[in-house]
């Protein structure tokens, strides 16, 4: 397909990576599916040659998983990319999946950019990803609507390594995605998993979404869409107004407590993030606000055998069997948006 010939939005997606320079080694997360392989090509044919192809192999589908790898290996091979790959030997019993999986990712993105010497890894998100993702969060009570949603650019820490996730294609829709492949002749594996429904993402695509449109008698991505940027710009704002406490070890009770409701949940959820307490939520953050009002030593339990303290006019972060060790380290080196 021509340049002149090119679609709007990637025309669009291209003048946004102008501001990148092509010298520097980029990521870029292949799963193998159209979504990172339609990105693999935008990023090409924009002058990103010096690209490494990062694919972690979660060893959840069986003889899928190693077709999948062979794919990405000779997709690799044809366009004469490195390409860095793992796999998930053990998952943490006390995470869920999803949150174990994000974790792997992290920390193998954290070591194939020390390998190639960079920090900027290029994901294949799209709309409809971010449409599952901001409604998922918000069904299980997410600690602030405006970390609901997935951000075009991240950045976090992970062992030390700081990454910057890239997201291109968060504003384009999954049907255009599949019509520029179509156009283009681009082969992909597509993933048989995502029609199951046995996880909850799948349910929320498969069954949620259709119903609720179905129920409306009209589409509603495209609104939940607009919403997910109007909280992420709303958030920023907010983000601006919120004191750096979430950056320390522990919070002071007496200046939190001083804090508007809104300020103090942010502050607490900032906190919990950057302290790598997984899956945070309302709950998780007001659980932890209840200790401002404790006169006494308190404690209140966390996910993943975590706990918060209050002691000393001071909230912090602690195992929740006595002389247990903690392993808490510091994450985001930012904000703690997605």
């Amino acid at each position: 397909m021509p340049a002149s010939r090119s679609p709007v939005w990637v025309k669009e997606i291209e003048k946004e990576l102008e501001s990148y320079p092509r010298a520097q080694c980029y990521l870029v997360g292949v799963s193998g599916g159209v979504d990172s392989r339609v990105l693999l090509q935008i990023l090409l044919d924009t002058g990103f040659n010096n690209l490494a192809i990062c694919h972690l192999d979660h060893r959840l589908r069986g003889v899928a998983s190693e077709e999948e790898n062979q794919f990405i290996r000779r997709l690799a091979g044809r366009l004469k990319l490195p390409v860095f790959e793992e796999q998930v030997d053990q998952w943490p019993p006390k995470l869920s999946l999803e949150t174990a999986a994000r974790h792997a990712r992290h920390r193998f993105f954290s070591r194939a950019a020390r390998k190639f010497a960079t920090k900027q890894v290029f994901l294949g998100h799209h709309a409809d990803d971010q449409v599952e993702t901001f409604l998922l969060n918000i069904l299980r009570g997410t600690g602030s609507i405006g970390h609901a949603a997935m951000r075009n650019e991240t950045r976090i820490m992970v062992d030390g390594t700081e990454l910057i996730f890239l997201r291109p294609l968060l504003h384009i829709w999954k049907t255009d995605i599949r019509e520029f492949a179509k156009k283009r002749r681009l082969q992909s594996f597509e993933d048989a998993s995502n029609i199951e429904n046995r996880f909850t993402r799948n349910r929320i695509r498969n069954l949620l979404i259709p119903e609720i449109e179905r129920i409306l008698g009209r589409p509603f991505k495209a609104n939940l869409l607009r919403l997910s940027d109007i909280a992420a710009e709303e958030s920023e704002l907010l983000r601006q107004l919120t004191p750096s406490w979430w950056e320390l070890a522990e919070l002071p009770v007496r200046d939190l407590r001083q804090l508007p409701m809104a300020l103090q949940r942010r502050v607490v959820h900032l906190w919990l993030t950057r302290w790598q307490i997984c899956d945070v939520g309302f709950e998780e953050v007001d659980r932890v606000r209840s200790l401002l009002t404790q006169q006494e030593i308190a404690k209140v339990n966390l996910p993943a055998g975590s706990c918060c303290r209050r002691r000393a006019g001071k909230l912090f972060l602690a195992a929740q069997k006595e002389g247990e060790a903690t392993k808490l380290q510091p994450q985001m080196n930012a904000d703690g948006r997605q």
